[in-house]
């Protein structure tokens, strides 16, 4: 119990959070789980710019590993 004299706390309005299964709550699970991603990948609190290049560096290899297999597929 607070005091009787405690200030209160005016200003902050309480977000709630949107029901389950409706398109904010899953944007919102998206965008979490997205930055869970980059957080194990080491790049939790890295900028903006820094992660549109290490995505166009993944997409980069990964169309580098698609174009290789394609590569191996033809000249067997």
């Amino acid at each position: 119990m607070g005091r009787a004299n405690q200030r209160t706390r005016k200003g902050k309005h309480p977000q709630h959070l949107a029901k389950v299964g409706t398109s904010t709550e899953n944007d919102r699970l998206q965008h979490a789980e997205g930055r869970a991603v980059l957080a194990n990948m080491g790049l939790g609190g890295a900028s903006g710019s820094t992660r549109v290049v290490a995505y166009v560096v993944l997409g980069l290899i990964a169309a580098a590993a698609i174009w290789a297999l394609m590569a191996l597929t033809v000249l067997r």
